[in-house]
């Protein structure tokens, strides 16, 4: 193997480690890793690991999903059971920042009201509900459609582009404080940024058939993109509750596509 190749593969790997160490935390602590929080900018730096680490999120899902229908589970059963999984690989940071996101921007008030709301640690009654309605799209998108093979598909390549709306908030949208994930994570290159959603898209487009992984891609996109807006109308920025809650927009977003398009 080239000098190239070499340092072009440790670079991947770094930025995988770099990403992993905070949004695939539980995973690596089970395995008895000791993950070490990167420094101020060095998320931003590694904005490629993104769609890798969505990817290791979606495949260990889908072989939970495909384990469960081996020993015979339903659909619905096998459903569950994988996006419990997506969740605790990445920590539910998404599920968390969409809670707290929803709290914040029902709760009204000023900037500061919703920035402070969105540090709450507790969840209120909005963000229950909408993590209930979420979680029960996820499964009902994966049970509906009826085969073992496209569930994983459309699993994978949710998991997958929805991480890469995280540096695409970081690039386009500035912190709405100087302090927290989004500030410290930093703001990456835009080649890197493009990197990343380019390897998010093509595997969404090498899961699903053209036509719905363009589709899958476009609904995702705007699940991701009304948080985008929210921000910017109501914090002035990005925070790392908007981050979860972007990521997780696009996650159902291809998912309801995936089914409309069966």
């Amino acid at each position: 193997m080239s000098d190239g190749s070499t340092n072009a593969l440790a670079a991947w790997a770094r930025a995988t480690t770099t990403v992993a160490a905070v949004f695939m935390r539980p995973p690596l602590t089970l395995a008895g890793a000791d993950p070490v929080p990167p420094a101020r900018g060095d998320i931003a730096a590694a904005a490629r690991g993104f769609p890798v680490i969505g990817l290791i999120i979606g495949i260990g899902a889908g072989l939970a999903f495909l384990f469960a229908r081996g020993i015979g589970l339903t659909m619905e059963l096998a459903a569950v059971i994988a996006i419990a999984i997506t969740a605790w690989g990445s920590g539910t940071l998404g599920e968390s920042g969409l809670a707290r996101s929803v709290d914040a921007l029902a709760g009204g008030g000023n900037r500061a009201d919703v920035l402070a709301a969105m540090r709450w640690r507790s969840h209120g009654t909005y963000g229950i509900v909408v993590l209930v309605a979420v979680f029960a799209l996820k499964v009902w998108s994966l049970a509906a459609l009826g085969g073992t093979a496209s569930a994983i598909a459309a699993l994978v390549a949710a998991a997958t582009f929805s991480r890469c709306v995280i540096p695409a908030l970081l690039q386009t949208m500035s912190p709405a404080r100087d302090h927290g994930l989004a500030a410290d994570a930093g703001k990456p290159e835009r080649n890197e940024t493009i990197l990343a959603l380019a390897l998010g898209a093509a595997v969404t487009l090498l899961l699903l058939d053209p036509l719905t992984g363009l589709v899958a891609l476009l609904i995702g996109t705007a699940g991701a993109f009304k948080f985008y807006y929210l921000g910017n109308r109501f914090t002035g920025g990005v925070t790392g509750a908007l981050l979860g809650a972007a990521q997780q927009g696009a996650e159902v977003g291809v998912l309801l596509a995936v089914v409309a398009m069966r």
